[in-house]
């Protein structure tokens, strides 16, 4: 009974660790992953890149680039997104960051059935707001409600991710993005500097 107790108290404190003690998200990063996406029923994989700088303190440059696609009984779909953008960041506590972005976003989708190949290749922009949190040192959340407005359609996705950091460069992670009928699920390792 006395050693559940020592083991709650110490499985407790991991996340109860005050913030002050964890250090500020870093926007300095490139990672990669596994990316599984369902849309509108259909499950598609591949995979994604990503990477932020920050100029200065508070201005950093942000990137990514998913592709996912599938082959079945003679359809193939592709669908690669790349989204590049300028954003800003400010500190909220020592923990805890608030930033916003604005993303040039494209969409290439492409079709193959029977001999019969549609492809379709769109552009917009995107306008993000966001939080992200070092929990204690090692636990990252981060949460992000974004505005798309591509070739006239307009929609809202909702980010939700967290990442545990091996050590002070190296992380893995996993984040959900839904938007309309199109869901994302990924598994990242990260690189931080």
């Amino acid at each position: 009974m006395k050693m559940n107790k020592v083991a709650l108290l110490l499985l407790s404190s991991v996340f109860v660790t005050p913030a002050a003690f964890a250090d500020t998200p870093n926007f300095n990063y490139v990672s990669g992953g596994y990316l599984n996406a369902d849309l509108d029923g259909d499950d598609l994989n591949g995979w994604t890149l990503d990477g932020s700088k920050l100029l200065g303190d508070n201005f950093f440059v942000s990137g990514q680039y998913k592709t996912v696609g599938d082959s079945e009984d003679g359809l193939d779909v592709d669908l690669n997104w790349l989204s590049a953008g300028v954003g800003y960041r400010t500190a909220i506590s020592e923990s805890t960051d608030f930033y916003g972005l604005v993303t040039y976003e494209n969409i290439e989708t492409e079709v193959s059935f029977s001999g019969t190949d549609l492809s379709d290749d769109e552009n917009g922009y995107g306008l993000s707001v966001g939080v992200r949190s070092m929990l204690t040192d090692s636990i990252e959340i981060d949460g992000r409600l974004s505005y798309i407005d591509i070739a006239d359609d307009s929609e809202t996705a909702i980010t939700l991710g967290a990442r545990y950091y091996v050590n002070t460069n190296f992380s893995v992670g996993t984040s959900y993005t839904t938007i309309d009928d199109l869901d994302y699920i990924s598994l990242t390792a990260r690189y931080s500097f």
